[in-house]
């Protein structure tokens, strides 16, 4: 199974490969076939041409050839293997020049005789051209053999004869299949270099996009089966390594609420269990007769089910919050005027654990729920307070902030209101939160290495969340300037409402 998609991919490049290079070939050997003819064709009329100027330049007017220039005409007709008939104005013959390797031999035959100054005369024509071999014109022509063509021979503006030049179709012939030949072994032979080459290249091309997708597919499996530990190596930065990185960020979130889950039933256990040894000791004192039946004792039985009660209490609503169950009531109010009031509550608190509480409110217009944003600011000074220490303080602020002035998030995943907004900060001096608790101190009964021997279920930080979000608003989480934490909520001002 993990080698079918190496395989298939080698195939697929193969197969491009092979295609691309039958059609190079096709359209070579036809292109280059159809320009060599052309070329030939070019050659033939550039010998042709050579050899009607060679009788234009050897003509001497008024008697035409003599036996240097019919001398001469043959070696340029010869260097270039064509045969040559010369006709003066009239259509007679004047003379055939042999040149192409035909068979027929190579010379010059002459149609008539000599006169004075060495001249072609009429008498001795007749007896040359009765004892000659008989010329081109003379004799059928095989079309399939020569081509043929017909060029008037000027001379200072006047025709002094014509020339039919027969070019043999054999060494044409040759040469088309020497090239034919030439071309396709090249051909075979460039495919055959490619064809490995595109296989090689192929073969490592799969195997470099398979490799890790087979490292993916091994590590989930072990996942699968429950080795939260595995994690792959990312390579490069493509879409494969993309994969990797979220793999590797899908196994530390899984390590992560794996370990979650035993923390929680951890805590989870031993917020249930101190009450329950509570409840059962006491309970069973009174059966024993060992403590008396007091308003007393029943009291201590009393707050240790209302402490379950509260967790209970706490489990639920934040299974509402979370199923967008809940409704606010959205009323302008002063959220200054809402934290001051909270601080009150809690101030005594504070007092008794020696933490100061340090305030700088502005008015801050919200549209909000006034007792569930009360009980935002309460879980977030509870905990606050639970993490300073004795002589520490916690600095608390609510301030009017624009847009464009919005701070960075820091922990939640909530984006910023839109618009104008009002911002409630609580400072505090404790240890602060480690950075890679932050993304999860929202997450209900999370609680940090740092933080497990304290007091609560870590419902606390979740259920703020919830309510916030439930007011269009965000919160989020991170480190004070001087090291302690600090929380931040987030809530679209009056007017702004979405």
């Amino acid at each position: 199974m993990k080698r079918g998609l190496r395989f298939r991919l080698a195939l697929t490049y193969l197969a491009i490969a092979v295609l691309a290079i039958v059609a190079v070939g096709v359209i070579v050997t036809y292109t280059g076939s159809h320009r060599f003819d052309t070329y030939l064709q070019q050659v033939q009329m550039q010998r042709n041409a050579a050899v009607v100027s060679s009788l234009q330049s050897t003509y001497e007017a008024p008697d035409g050839w003599d036996a240097t220039a019919i001398e001469a005409i043959n070696q340029v007709v010869a260097m270039n293997n064509v045969d040559v008939s010369v006709y003066d104005p009239d259509g007679h013959l004047a003379f055939t020049v042999q040149g192409s390797h035909s068979g027929r031999g190579m010379g010059a035959v002459m149609g008539g005789k000599l006169g004075k100054g060495g001249q072609m005369g009429a008498d001795q024509a007749d007896q040359s051209a009765g004892s000659a071999s008989a010329p081109p014109s003379a004799a059928p022509v095989d079309s399939a053999a020569f081509t043929v063509e017909h060029a008037p021979i000027v001379v200072a503006g006047q025709e002094v004869g014509s020339a039919v030049i027969f070019a043999p179709k054999g060494a044409r012939a040759v040469a088309e299949d020497a090239y034919q030949s030439a071309l396709t072994r090249n051909l075979i032979i460039a495919a055959a270099i490619a064809g490995v080459l595109a296989l090689i290249v192929s073969l490592l091309v799969s195997r470099r996009i398979t490799g890790p997708l087979e490292e993916l597919t091994d590590a989930a499996g072990d996942v699968s089966a429950g080795n939260l530990d595995v994690r792959v190596a990312p390579r490069g930065d493509d879409e494969v390594t993309a994969l990797a990185t979220a793999f590797n960020t899908m196994a530390d979130r899984l390590a992560r609420d794996e370990q979650w889950r035993r923390d929680m039933t951890s805590d989870l256990s031993h917020e249930l269990r101190t009450p329950l040894a509570t409840i059962q000791s006491r309970v069973e004192a009174l059966e024993d007769g060992v403590l008396p039946p007091t308003s007393a004792n029943l009291r201590v039985i009393g707050e240790e089910v209302e402490r379950l009660g509260r967790l209970l209490g706490a489990l639920r609503n934040l299974n509402e919050l979370e199923a967008e169950s809940l409704s606010v009531q959205r009323e302008p109010l002063d959220l200054a005027e809402a934290m001051a009031g909270a601080v009150d509550r809690h101030r005594p608190a504070f007092v008794a654990e020696h933490v100061a509480l340090v305030e700088d409110l502005q008015p801050a217009i919200v549209l909000g729920d006034a007792d569930r944003l009360l009980q935002v600011i309460s879980n977030l000074l509870e905990n606050a307070l639970k993490y300073t220490p004795s002589g520490g303080h916690v600095a608390v602020a609510v301030t009017n902030v624009d847009r464009a002035a919005a701070p960075a998030k820091a922990g939640g995943d909530v984006a910023t209101p839109a618009g104008d907004f009002a911002r409630l900060t609580i400072t505090d001096d404790g240890p602060g939160i480690d950075p890679a608790d932050l993304p999860f101190v929202f997450d209900r009964f999370y609680r940090a290495q740092g933080s497990r021997g304290t007091p609560g279920a870590g419902l606390g930080l979740a259920i703020c969340r919830a309510l916030v979000e439930a007011h269009g608003g965000a919160i989020s989480a991170g480190t004070a300037p001087g090291g302690g934490a600090q929380f931040a909520v987030l809530l679209p001002a009056a007017g702004k409402r979405r």
